[in-house]
């Protein structure tokens, strides 16, 4: 718990600061969505939760962006939706290329999760540095309060959006995660940087 915290205000101080770099690199969409997924669903064996990847929905694969930082996002997103969730729940994650121009494509991430849920007040301050609604959030889940926030800001810093909603009621518990981001076509990128 006190690595995960420090290596969190350490990328929360550098993201404020302006000292994070988005890469510029070339990456193939399923293939870091399946390698980020097969982290996951470790974690949600061990924790007794459902977990599926639904396939990649979209005309192209490769895209130049910020891979690491998109990595970070989707996995802190998928990593909470297990960590909070109750047992025999789960978490259905999907992405889909929205539109394309012919240069950019917009690309939708959502995850949707039976987690604990959070009332309409506190999904307010979901994206707030060590927001936790519940007192007991940091010794039961192990949770820094940090990983929404490092989230919201790498979204925000690759010209995205990320929104969110909740259930709170036990008969219809369910958190929903969307984050729209764009990035560069491939073969457009390919044919710029040779010309």
């Amino acid at each position: 718990y006190l690595v995960s915290l420090v290596n969190d205000v350490l990328d929360m101080n550098k993201l404020e600061s302006g000292e994070i770099k988005l890469e510029n690199r070339l990456f193939n969409m399923t293939e870091l969505l399946q390698e980020t997924a097969d982290i996951i669903d470790t974690q949600a064996v061990e924790a007794g939760v459902a977990f599926v990847l639904n396939p990649y929905q979209g005309i192209h694969d490769w895209f130049v962006g910020s891979p690491l930082h998109f990595r970070q996002i989707i996995q802190n997103i998928m990593s909470n939706a297990v960590k909070y969730n109750r047992e025999k729940g789960f978490v259905e994650v999907s992405c889909q290329e929205l539109s394309n121009d012919g240069i950019w494509s917009e690309i939708k991430f959502t995850c949707v999760d039976t987690g604990i849920g959070m009332s309409r007040e506190f999904q307010k301050h979901v994206f707030d540095p060590f927001a936790q609604e519940q007192s007991e959030a940091r010794t039961r889940y192990a949770g820094t309060g940090l990983g929404l926030a490092i989230v919201k800001e790498l979204v925000e810093q690759m010209g995205g959006k990320i929104e969110f909603s909740s259930e709170k009621a036990l008969d219809k518990r369910k958190n929903v995660y969307y984050n729209n981001l764009r990035y560069i076509i491939e073969q457009i990128w390919r044919h710029s940087s040779v010309g």
